[in-house]
Order: structure tokens, then C-alpha cells, then sequence
């Protein structure tokens, strides 16, 4: 009984001021670092710390004559680091340092701002951890209590104020009745699973493990960063496919000009059939990419994708003029340019000097920015440093060395800043309207005129491997005899002599041989032709007797 006595006294104790932090919001540094009470804009800054009650001078801009108390000495200073603003700052904190500090700017003698501050000094930070999503729904908060076995944590949750929603020394419960079943605790309170909608405004969450009313650590718990605005230029007609990659057992949509798009079905325009954009979806994928098969002015806008938290963000141009070229090249060219031919068209008459030109390029499946004629700290790729050159104008850009890796799409747009629509054109001198009708009447025209895409130019840059017609190679000259030894041409002459020697001898023996044999035959035939006569006389003499 009297132990339970104790801990309702305990409680009674502690739950006021635990209460009473929403008055003064927390601030957590580690040992020997450094804090910056704020800032001030322009008059002066003056800063307390409030100890029993009482306020405690520690620093005034306006009188930096004024020595601060002894345990702060050396350790205050003013800055001015951004033009216009004043600050304090505190360097090597000391754990005697924690408590509660008050923070005044001031004003021709009027004070501008109060902000009330607990600082937790601590022994050790531990680097930010992410939020671990579970799949379908809700999240786990793990605070990194080491192996401290006396130990209490404080829970914060950050939503443009820090405030405490559980302290484990108060009780496992939050201290908020409303989110109690939005928590589930485990571990002791060193271990939270917390339901999406606790998250869905993407907060930041602190734990600070203490013991024996001293913070021994704290950490810093979080999702990813807001996902960065993607600008996306096309064309009317154009086909657009704006990726994001979801948690499939989480519910998932896109946020559009047109509505909500959550399934698959196609949403189409009122009065068209044409018009239409559908969300890729597979029970295996964590592919929800949104498609627009053919874009027209109406589609430009903001596109968000959601699962549980803003997963990606787009915001589409449809620019109504649209031209395109095709540019071959090879490595034998030593520059190749391409041209942003918008000065001729009408829309820009007397505009030129309210325009800007972004160039961008896309060689696989995302667009990178290459340049921006009004933003000159914009860095080209490295693979573009030194070799890419733009005119005086931007309306045109030199590729020097081309080669086979700048093979891709190319792209200019040109906007009509809304300085073109200045008090010249939107108001007449007689215009004697209410200051809040004209203050409304410019925001509408600001937003309807500000970067408005007028004209896009596409070139598709194509790199050809040329092949020159080689001529045919001339046959090889057969190779010259070695000369032989001159042992061997004499050889060789005298058998070339011998040779025709003997040929000659055997000619000669023929022709003799044939002379012999015509003489034998023409003495044979004289022999005959005599005998024949004697035989014809005989006959002759004998025919007269």
C-alpha cells in the first residue's frame, strides 16, 4: 500500500513536467559540441538561460559589452553569418550547461519573437536511423539503448514542433490518450511499432536514454527525405511513362490533375476516348509506374505517387510547339551541333529577353539536365566537361571530339519567365482596384505565366561506324631468283654446249643417212630404167626379123 502510494506521488510529480515541455521545446547536443540559439532578424538578439526561475543574462547583441556569467566565459559569441540575421552561439557544451534557455529578438524596443528551449546535454549521439517499414502496413521506432540496465527513454516525435509523446519512466503508455492505440510497445519502451497513420506526415522521431536523470545518448529516427521534385518537358502527343517502385502489399496511388489513380483501369478524359492513363500493377512487381499514352495541355500538372508516404513526385510541361531533327556523326567529326530554332517563331516576338533555355539529354531511361541559361552554377556531366560548348544566346550547342557515348536524345526548352508579364501588361495606369484584389490578381498571374513551356526541339544525335571503300590490294610481285653461284652457270653452260653439240650431230647423221638412201634409190631406178631399154630393143630387133 504505501508503495503504491509512492509511485502515484511519483507520477504526480512527474507528468506536470513532463506536460509542461510542450511551453519550452527540446534541444539535444553531445558533449563538447556547439549550439545555436536561433536567429534574429536585423535589431538585436538577446539570450538567457533561466536557472531557480531566474533569468539569466548570458548575451546581448546590442551590448556586447555586458560579460556573461563565469561558467559561460570564453564560450559566447555573436555571429552574423547570413546577411540580415543575428545569432548566439554556445561552443563546448558541458553537462552543467542543460536546462532551459529563453531566446529574444528585439526591434526598435519591441520584442519580434520569444522562443523557450530545454537543452539535454547527453554523452553520446548515434547516427540517424532509418525508420524499418514492415511490409503491409505500420513501422518500427528501435532506439539504441546499449547495454544499460537502469535506463529510461523519452520518445519525441518532430511535426514542425518536438514534442514528448512517452517517457518510460512515467509510463509505458503514450502520454497522449489518443495515440495509445496507434502505439504498441515492446522491449520496454526501448522498441515502438507505430501505425502508419502515426507517420503518414513523414515526422521525425528523437530518443533519449537516461539514467539517474542524466541523458547518456540520443538518436535520431526518420524516413528518407522528402523524394526531389522531378520536372519532366514532352510534347503534345507524346507518350509518358513516370516510374515508381512501391511496397505491393502497401495501398498505393497516384495523385493527379485528373484524381485519384489507384488500379489499372484507365482513366479517360470527360468527353474523350483518346485521353487516357493507366498504373502498371503485378502481384510480383513493385513496379507502379504511371502511363500517359498521348499527352495534350491539359495533362500538365503536378503527379505525386503514394504508398503509405509520397514515394515520387513529377511535375509534367507540355510544351505545344515541338520540332525534331536527326543528326548522324562519326568519330571522324571533329564537332557536331545542334540548334534551338525558337527565334524565328512568332510566339517569341518581342519575348527574347523574358526566356529561358534548359538543354537536357537522355541516354538510357532518365533525363539529365546538361544546362540552364538561368542558373549558371549548374555543372555539365563529366563526360561532357571540356568538349560541349553552348552560344552566346544558348540557342544552340557545339559537341566538340564527339564520340560513340554521346549517342542519344537531345533536347532544348524554352519558358516564358513571368517577368514578361510585368505591370505594363497586366495593369493599365488608370486601374484604381483594391490592394487585395490586385495582390490575388497578380498571384493567379504569376502562377499561370511563370515558366510557361512555349517550345521544345528534339534531336536525336546517331552515331554511323562509316566504312570507306578500300582499294583492291595489288597482287605481291613473285619473288626474284636468287642468283646462283657462278660454279653453277658455267656448269650449266658447258652441259648447254654439249647438248647442242650432240643435237647437232644427230641432225647432221640424219641428213646423211637420208642423202645415202636417195642416192641408193636413184641408182636402183636408173639400173632398172637401162634394163628396160635393152628389153625393149630385143623386142624391137626380134619384131624386124
Amino acid at each position: 500500500m504505501i508503495q503504491t502510494r509512492k509511485i502515484v506521488i511519483l507520477l504526480a510529480l512527474l507528468l506536470p513536467s513532463a506536460l509542461a515541455e510542450d511551453d519550452q521545446e527540446p534541444i539535444f547536443r553531445v558533449l563538447g559540441g556547439e549550439l545555436e540559439m536561433g536567429f534574429c532578424f536585423g535589431g538585436d538578439i538577446a539570450v538567457y538561460r533561466l536557472n531557480a526561475e531566474k533569468k539569466e543574462l548570458l548575451g546581448q547583441s546590442s551590448s556586447p559589452s555586458i560579460s556573461p556569467p563565469d561558467a559561460f566565459k570564453g564560450r559566447i559569441s555573436f555571429s552574423d553569418d547570413v546577411e540580415g540575421l543575428l545569432g548566439l552561439k554556445i561552443t563546448n557544451i558541458q553537462f552543467s550547461d542543460s536546462g532551459t534557455y529563453i531566446r529574444e529578438c528585439w526591434s526598435n524596443d519591441t520584442m519580434e519573437n520569444y522562443r523557450k528551449h530545454y537543452l539535454y546535454v547527453c554523452n553520446k549521439q548515434f547516427v540517424l536511423q532509418k525508420i524499418s517499414l514492415t511490409p503491409g502496413t505500420g513501422a518500427d521506432l528501435v532506439c539504441n539503448t546499449g547495454s544499460r540496465k537502469h535506463m529510461t527513454v523519452k520518445w519525441y516525435r518532430d511535426m514542425h514542433n518536438i514534442s514528448l509523446f512517452m517517457d518510460t519512466q512515467i509510463s509505458l503508455e503514450p502520454l497522449q490518450p489518443e495515440l495509445k492505440s496507434l502505439i504498441q510497445v515492446h522491449d520496454k519502451g526501448s522498441s515502438l511499432h507505430v501505425s502508419d497513420e502515426f507517420i503518414q506526415d513523414r515526422p521525425r522521431f528523437y530518443c533519449l536514454v537516461m539514467e539517474g536523470g542524466q541523458c547518456r545518448s540520443f538518436q535520431t529516427i526518420g524516413l528518407p527525405e522528402d523524394p526531389e521534385m522531378k520536372t519532366v518537358y514532352r510534347s503534345v502527343g507524346e507518350r509518358i511513362v513516370l516510374a515508381c517502385s512501391v511496397d505491393r502489399f502497401r495501398q498505393s496511388y497516384w495523385e493527379t490533375p485528373f484524381g485519384q489513380v489507384n488500379s489499372s483501369a484507365p482513366l479517360r478524359l470527360k468527353g474523350t476516348t483518346e485521353n487516357q492513363m493507366s498504373v502498371s500493377t503485378s502481384k510480383n512487381s513493385e513496379d507502379y509506374s504511371l502511363d500517359i499514352p498521348s499527352l495534350t495541355s491539359e495533362h500538365s500538372g503536378s503527379y505525386k505517387c503514394f504508398s503509405t508516404f509520397l514515394i515520387e513526385e513529377y511535375v509534367v510541361n507540355v510544351c505545344p510547339l515541338c520540332e525534331s531533327a536527326d543528326i548522324s556523326f562519326s568519330a571522324e567529326d571533329k564537332k557536331v551541333v545542334l540548334q534551338c530554332d525558337f527565334m524565328s517563331l512568332p510566339a517569341f516576338k518581342d519575348k527574347e529577353e523574358y526566356t529561358s533555355i534548359l538543354w537536357y539529354r537522355n541516354t538510357g531511361d532518365q533525363d539529365i539536365q546538361i544546362m540552364d541559361s538561368g542558373d549558371p552554377s549548374l555543372t555539365l556531366p563529366n563526360d561532357l566537361q571540356g568538349r560541349l560548348k553552348f552560344s552566346q544566346t544558348y540557342s544552340s550547342l557545339t559537341f566538340t571530339k564527339p564520340k560513340k557515348e554521346d549517342n542519344g536524345t537531345y533536347w532544348c526548352v524554352v519558358l516564358l519567365d513571368d517577368e514578361s508579364f510585368d505591370d505594363e501588361d497586366t495593369y493599365s495606369n488608370d486601374d484604381v482596384g483594391d490592394e487585395e484584389d490586385e495582390v490575388e490578381h497578380q498571384f493567379v498571374m504569376e502562377e499561370e505565366y511563370m515558366d510557361m513551356c512555349l517550345f521544345r526541339q528534339v534531336t536525336n544525335l546517331k552515331f554511323q561506324s562509316y566504312r570507306r571503300a578500300q582499294p583492291e590490294p595489288e597482287p605481291e610481285p613473285e619473288p626474284e631468283p636468287e642468283p646462283e653461284p657462278e660454279t653453277g652457270l658455267t656448269m650449266y653452260a658447258v652441259c648447254a654446249g654439249l647438248g647442242g653439240l650432240l643435237a647437232l650431230a644427230f641432225l647432221v647423221g640424219i641428213v646423211v643417212v637420208i642423202k645415202r638412201r636417195a642416192k641408193k634409190k636413184s641408182a636402183s631406178v636408173q639400173g632398172r630404167g637401162l634394163e628396160l631399154s635393152e628389153e625393149e630393143g630385143r623386142a624391137l630387133k626380134f619384131t624386124k626379123t
